[in-house]
């Protein structure tokens, strides 16, 4: 297979890390903040452009960056040290078992110490994805210990025109991924060798991973989120996908489309659902503006009949950057279990979805575009095209 790759743009690269630094700095001075810890592999890659090991620090937390109010960044536990934007370099109390072992307690205390020696105690302090024991053991050196998850996902949630670049040319290349994928996706294929497809082209294109296996095909369509198995492509049925993808830069293209195998008509099942997707996609990004709340968004969002409630997706939209991210936007019959508010700002990015499939079965339709909110709206990122065939009137 001949794998595409995309020219990467022109990047300002020391803008962009300091946009987002900055970024940061202005939540730790709204909630006097003197320090930040973040583990979080995502938190890392946007605080100081680190990539190392990300996945396997999803759930072995071996490194804990500090970055204070002068936006000074310090890393503990690295293995590489010649990273431009870490100002100090340190070795690390671990606070995970697999490194420390078993006596968490005598970790965390470990932990506590390296974070006094750089901010001194009794300061205020955000931190990010510990153990327990971890917390305890910042308190005990009488930290202030806030969460510092609602800070880095409000300071992610506002995009620099840097940022937007990099979130275009992860898009670029999903698309010629999914492009590929398209010409690939004939009746004997297995999911998993199409699926195999989107990671080959965003790793040879410096990309960094998938978060979900989201490709299935015919009776598997119907309810969503069953992930990629063994299963052949059949021709006439459907196939549907979610990129979910962190490409180049660390930045998420997530993007869904769903299509008919083979050359065959659709059927009248078939368009039906891919209308109500596509329609419900539409008719919620022309609702997208700055100013508006995410309850009224919610409230104004279409409503498929009653067949079609019980398998809808998750959320009617939410935030991307380098992975989902605030806010998320529930419907309206989730709204009193799960809903939040909030305000939609521009220079967001969201991801609009819907998934369309009947609680008595038949087929079901995935689709996922990616708007960018300006001063008067919303306008698409993701630009592969949808099915004219399933659009078309029978």
């Amino acid at each position: 297979m001949n794998v595409p790759i995309v020219p990467a743009p022109p990047v300002d690269v020391g803008r962009l890390r300091a946009h987002r630094v900055g970024r940061l700095r202005e939540q730790l001075a709204e909630h006097d903040v003197d320090a930040i810890v973040l583990t979080n592999p995502v938190s890392l890659r946007y605080a100081a452009d680190w990539r190392e090991y990300a996945l396997f620090q999803a759930h072995i937390p071996t490194y804990y960056l500090v970055m204070d109010s002068d936006g000074r960044l310090t890393m503990f536990g690295a293995y590489a040290t010649d990273h431009p934007t870490i100002d100090e370099f340190r070795a690390a109390h671990h606070p995970n078992v697999f490194d420390g072992g078993l006596d968490t307690e005598a970790t965390a205390a470990g932990f506590a110490d390296d974070i006094a020696g750089v901010v001194g105690t009794g300061a205020r302090l955000a931190v990010e994805r510990v153990n327990p024991t971890c917390v305890d053991a910042l308190r005990c050196h009488g930290f202030d210990v806030v969460d510092a998850e609602p800070l880095v996902e409000i300071a992610r949630s506002i995009k620099s025109t840097d940022e937007i670049i990099c979130i275009r040319h992860a898009i670029a290349v999903a698309e010629a991924a999914i492009t590929t994928m398209r010409e690939r996706a004939v009746p004997g294929l297995s999911e998993n060798e199409l699926m195999a497809t989107l990671h080959q082209v965003n790793i040879a294109n410096d990309g960094d991973w998938i978060d979900g296996r989201m490709l299935c095909s015919g009776e598997r369509t119907n309810p969503w989120y069953q992930e990629a198995s063994s299963r052949r492509l059949r021709a006439g049925e459907f196939l549907a996908f979610d990129t979910d993808m962190i490409g180049p830069f660390g930045y998420c293209a997530d993007i869904s489309r769903t299509w008919v195998v083979g050359d065959g008509e659709p059927t009248a099942e078939q368009r039906d659902r891919y209308r109500r997707a596509h329609d419900e996609i539409d008719q919620f990004a022309d609702l997208l503006a700055p100013g508006r709340s995410f309850r009224e968004l919610s409230d104004a969002a279409m409503r498929q009949p009653d067949e079609f409630v019980a398998h809808r997706y998750a959320c009617l939209a939410h935030g991307v950057g380098m992975s989902d991210e605030w806010p998320r936007i529930h419907h309206r019959c989730d709204w009193d279990a799960h809903g939040y508010d909030g305000e939609v700002r521009a220079d967001m990015v969201l991801s609009v979805e819907s998934f369309v499939g009947s609680d008595r079965g038949g087929p079901g339709v995935k689709l996922e575009q990616m708007y960018l909110v300006g001063e008067r709206g919303a306008s698409p990122l993701s630009t592969y095209p949808y099915e004219h065939a399933l659009l078309a009137s029978p």
